[in-house]
């Protein structure tokens, strides 16, 4: 687990920590998997940089190749916090998330979407404290909340939302803490979309 980084190795050449024992025991890389990260991985040879957002990618990894990676923090591509705004309303009414969410309803889950967007006064608020003023990190000024009575709900909304490809939407980030009482009690699952055209 190297985190978010760039690196560099030759396959069949590589000297890596054991997750286990620590100690540099690893010399042979055969997969290469990405989680929550935008990323991208370039081998020797190829020109073209295969670069994705997804939640979770994985990559064969070739024998005596030499190997670029890069992981970076999922972040907005906004020029600014009125261009955030614009794109989060057009991607909170696309035809996509419509259609992910008349597909929940088919399985009588509840799907709560406020009215508005975060107000500009409380998203600049939000941005200054929580982000340090960099608007590109906010991720929730878009969102809706899905209600399930049972666990059979919950387990079909979760299948749902990674099926997300069939909308035409990325599940950028699965974080799961269902199992992990919160402050307020509820418990939840929180999934991150991406709406390819709306970047």
């Amino acid at each position: 687990n190297i985190g978010f980084d760039n690196i560099t190795f030759i396959s069949d050449k590589a000297l890596f920590g054991c997750p286990d024992c620590k100690k540099s025991t690893v010399n042979v890389i055969i997969k290469a998997m990405f989680y929550n990260s935008e990323h991208s991985i370039c081998a020797s040879g190829d020109p073209i940089r295969v670069t994705n957002n997804n939640y979770q990618c994985s990559y064969t990894i070739k024998s005596g190749m030499s190997y670029e990676l890069k992981a970076n923090k999922i972040r907005q591509h906004a020029k600014s916090i009125e261009d955030l705004r614009e794109r989060s309303e057009n991607a909170m009414n696309s035809i996509e998330i419509r259609n992910l969410v008349t597909e929940l309803q088919k399985y009588e889950i509840t799907v709560v979407k406020p009215r508005s967007l975060k107000e500009n006064e409380r998203l600049s608020e939000k941005i200054r404290v929580d982000y340090s003023g960099d608007f590109n990190q906010v991720f929730d000024i878009g969102r809706f909340t899905i209600l399930c009575d049972n666990p059979t709900k919950l387990q079909t909304a979760v299948a749902v939302m990674k099926k997300a490809e069939q909308f035409s939407l990325i599940v950028s980030e699965d974080k799961d803490f269902f199992d992990k009482q919160s402050k307020t009690h509820h418990r939840f699952h929180n999934i991150k979309l991406y709406v390819p055209k709306h970047d």
